[in-house]
């Protein structure tokens, strides 16, 4: 029997969601230190594994460790059928805490899917559902069908073999699988000594090394107690899941959750179901993948001045952060949600930046990497106090945006995606923007990039087209439908440029103060930006200066 590597080999866009399965707890616990770092019994049984026993009332993860949702379906289910058939398995290297906990080092992904098999909890499960209070997204429940759809033909549901050991030759296709389960077992190795710190550089050194944590996760963990992970975190699972800020005050911890839901609204809503047959797109794609904290973290960041790390940097400091610090993480909510209110939402603030426009490409596929450029691009606008030049010129940028979506493309696959190459393709946002600010038409903007070193080599958009000749493929469907619809879609009466219907205000073509009535004829739709600001500027500049115009 060969041993199984269950990461390997399979397409990680579906992630199964164990995270509810093994409770988090601080490695720091109270009580004797005698038993500390002592070792434990040298394996695991389904027994041991059995919501209820003695030994899994003892299991924890450390509290600073990634959600455990990095598998997917197949890999769930391949490990699991190994467990059940017997089949040679990876050791989990465990650590015994003061308090006698059995802290999971290495194997989380491993005993948390023989878990799930047990309970039939998947991420949908009574588990998950108490986890994060019954707000599950709706792409985590489909995986978790999928998954137990996979194990129930494959393996089998665990009650039913169950079952047949209750009751022998009750069901005897499954009479082997259950005389086996009884020899079954998950290998456990055990950290010695009683010194927390050391069993937390063994997770970190030990994850690092087998390169099963993600360079970018391995960064969210180092920085874990920091205002901006915890926000980040908070933000990504709606504030729900393993409150990473329960130290925090009563006061604090509700201020944090109403400020996380709101931007995780703001971010996330309505949920992105593909294939796309609506406008109505969320700015950040998916909430729920291995790209999500990761995207939400440079964000927060961004929105609060701290600098994007490539996470390709190896030098990662792994000594002991500082407590999290209430007033700093609300603050540091307090931002992303005023870079999440530029960006769109009804807020006389928001730009209402159309989603299909600035977040997805000409074929419907979400570009978190644009996410962080756009927000990285909005930041300079604020410092410049350039949004109402932004404004005037916005229907012809966006234009020439739509015109050119394949250089967000091209620009991404040069210089890497999201922290790797956010920089560059803001700094391409930002060329085009300014040459439009003063004055110059798409045709010489094109001329522009074809004369500069970073931007010479880029392509306009080719037509899409099948493989085979007489049908249709799923990428030319998505262009088309998103072609048509943004032809189609809401003008702001103020700039010209299109409007998400997530963010747009009912704008008074003659104000109230000046006798407008609350009436059809009196109505336009307009960005809340271009109502609350821009529409004011306008009045005002032009009765300085009569020919100031929105640029065509």
């Amino acid at each position: 029997m060969n041993a199984i590597d269950p990461i390997k080999g399979f397409d990680m866009a579906d992630l199964v969601n164990l995270d509810a399965l093994i409770p988090r707890e601080d490695f720091l616990a109270t009580e004797s230190l005698d038993a500390a770092g002592s070792t434990g019994k040298p394996s695991a049984s389904r027994t041991d594994l059995t919501k209820g026993e003695s030994f899994y009332l003892t299991l924890r993860k450390p509290d600073f460790q990634r959600e455990t949702a990095a598998w997917t379906p197949e890999a769930v289910r391949d490990f699991v059928k190994a467990f059940v058939e017997g089949d040679l398995i990876p050791s989990v290297i465990c650590w015994q805490s003061p308090a006698r906990l059995t802290f999971v080092i290495d194997g989380g992904h491993r005993l948390s899917a023989i878990i799930a098999w047990l309970l039939d909890d998947y991420g949908d499960g009574e588990e998950s559902i108490k986890f994060y209070d019954n707000k599950i997204p709706e792409k985590q429940r489909k995986i978790a069908q999928k998954t137990r759809q996979l194990i129930d033909t494959t393996v089998g549901k665990w009650k039913d073999i169950r079952a047949e050991t209750q009751n022998p030759g009750s069901n005897p296709s499954l009479t082997a699988k259950a005389r086996q389960l009884g020899h079954s077992v998950v290998p456990l190795l055990w950290v010695p000594g009683p010194d927390a710190s050391k069993a937390e550089r063994a997770f970190l050194t030990i994850n690092r090394s087998a390169v099963q944590i993600d360079p970018t996760e391995l960064k969210i963990l180092n920085a874990r107690t920091k205002a901006n992970a915890i926000a980040a975190r908070a933000i990504v699972r709606n504030a729900t899941g393993y409150k990473y800020w329960q130290k925090f005050t009563e006061a604090g911890q509700k201020a944090l959750e109403t400020a996380a839901q709101g931007i995780n609204a703001y971010l996330y809503n309505p949920p992105l179901n593909q294939p796309i047959r609506s406008l109505d797109l969320p700015i950040a794609g998916h909430g729920y993948g291995s790209q999500t904290l990761p995207l939400i973290f440079d964000f927060v960041n961004i929105a609060n001045g701290v600098p994007v790390i490539d996470p390709k940097n190896k030098n990662v400091d792994l000594t002991a952060q500082k407590e999290p610090d209430e007033r700093e993480t609300l603050n540091t909510l307090s931002k992303t949600s005023k870079l999440a209110n530029r960006l769109t939402g009804t807020h006389p603030s928001s730009l209402g930046l159309h989603p299909a426009i600035y977040f997805y490409s000409a074929a419907g596929r979400h570009q978190p990497t644009a996410v962080l450029a756009v927000a990285a691009l909005i930041i300079q606008l604020e410092e410049q106090s350039l949004f109402n030049e932004f404004t005037r010129v916005r229907a012809s940028y966006e234009r020439f945006l739509v015109d050119h979506k394949s250089h967000i493309n091209q620009l991404t696959t040069k210089f890497g995606s999201m922290a790797k190459g956010y920089r560059q393709v803001k700094d391409y946002l930002w060329f085009v923007l300014e040459r439009l600010m003063s004055g110059d038409s798409h045709e010489q903007i094109t001329e522009a990039l074809k004369l500069h070193d970073r931007y010479q080599t880029l392509v306009r958009e080719q037509p899409i087209r099948s493989r085979q000749i007489k049908e249709f493929s799923q990428n030319l469907k998505q262009w088309k439908f998103l072609s048509d619809a943004l032809e189609k879609a809401f003008v702001c009466s103020l700039c010209g440029a299109k409007i998400d219907t997530k963010a747009m205000h009912l704008d008074h073509i003659t104000d109230k103060k000046d006798g407008g009535l609350g009436a059809s004829d009196n109505a336009n739709w307009a960005h809340p930006y271009c109502n609350s600001t821009y529409k004011p500027f306008l009045a005002n500049a032009s009765s300085a200066s009569p020919s100031l115009e929105v640029a065509e």
